[in-house]
């Protein structure tokens, strides 16, 4: 599990198209303001590589990042420094590997909604990958342009925290000058918990109390859209998620949300990966399902040979 506390190397997949020319340009510009440098990855889509092949796809790859990053940092007093690697096959078949033998401290991925059809299909997708790192996973939409971040927003449950992601989180928030802001939305079947919500995020206050951050505490109907609605109406630059796997991701750019403006098809989502004690309120069928799995594992395994 990765618990670097700063962001230092920013892993970003691309591919010699239009899509992945806006993302090294975003990337650049958090990379600038972050002090971090770029790893940028190419994969061939092939089963191999031979060793020309490699050497020629990195050198196209130098010249696209030197490009880009060049117009992008053209009155800048300093530029990004970057370092490129290329492997055969999909982002999903290398991604662990490049992550640990080049210590990547946050992976950078481009997304669009995905009809539904597509979600298992693509291994290039954000939600993929987000399920097969240990590193934070920032997801940045098609139409997203960078612009100083400010505002984060911080979709929690106070009685829920892994002490090393918080502190990774507010540590991410620091390093790049914004305010962050906890929020926890739940729905009315959890009334019944509304006084544990209120006395953890009360010692949240009090131990964060230094810090640049504020914290709230909301009802909705549906939480994933009122999370969404809060950071619209905090205008908030970023949204920011700890889940245990990639099952909100996959919600957030569904096809259920192609034809809408929602917050979340226009900002990035910064997302860190989580160990869980309870179910989450937004994936519960996702949680039940995998508890079911475990139990009917357990049994299997305990049976007598």
């Amino acid at each position: 599990m990765c618990k670097s506390k700063y962001v230092k190397r920013i892993l970003v997949p691309v591919q010699f198209n239009k899509e992945s020319e806006e993302l090294l340009r975003y990337a650049g510009n958090l990379a600038e303001t972050m002090g971090a440098e770029l790893l940028l990855l190419f994969t061939s889509q092939t089963k191999d590589l031979t060793y020309t092949q490699q050497n020629q796809h990195i050198k196209l790859l130098r010249a696209f990042g030197e490009r880009i990053l060049s117009q992008e940092m053209k009155f800048r007093a300093r530029g990004v420094g970057f370092e490129c690697v290329v492997r055969p096959g999909t982002v999903s078949d290398c991604i662990v590997a490049v992550v640990q033998d080049y210590a990547a401290d946050l992976v950078l991925m481009e997304t669009c909604p995905l009809h539904q059809e597509e979600e298992q299909a693509d291994p290039n997708h954000a939600a993929v990958v987000m399920e097969l790192v240990a590193c934070p996973v920032l997801v940045v939409p098609c139409t997203a342009r960078y612009h100083k971040l400010e505002n984060l927003v911080f979709a929690t449950d106070f009685t829920d925290q892994e002490e090393h992601v918080l502190k990774q989180i507010i540590a991410f928030a620091s390093q790049v000058g914004a305010h962050l802001t906890f929020v926890q939305v739940f729905d009315r079947s959890e009334r019944q918990y509304l006084s544990s919500y209120k006395a953890a995020m009360t010692h949240l206050q009090q131990r964060w109390k230094d810090k640049n951050i504020s914290f709230k505490l909301l009802e909705e109907e549906d939480v994933l859209e009122g999370i969404s609605d809060f950071a619209e109406l905090a205008a908030a630059d970023m949204l920011i998620m700890a889940t245990q796997d990639n099952y909100l991701l996959k919600r957030l750019f569904s096809s259920n949300y192609i034809k809408t403006r929602a917050y979340h098809t226009r900002f990035p989502i910064l997302t860190f990966r989580q160990l869980k004690r309870k179910p989450c309120s937004g994936a519960c069928a996702n949680c039940k399902s995998r508890q079911q799995h475990q139990q009917a594992t357990i049994a299997v395994q305990s049976l007598p040979y």
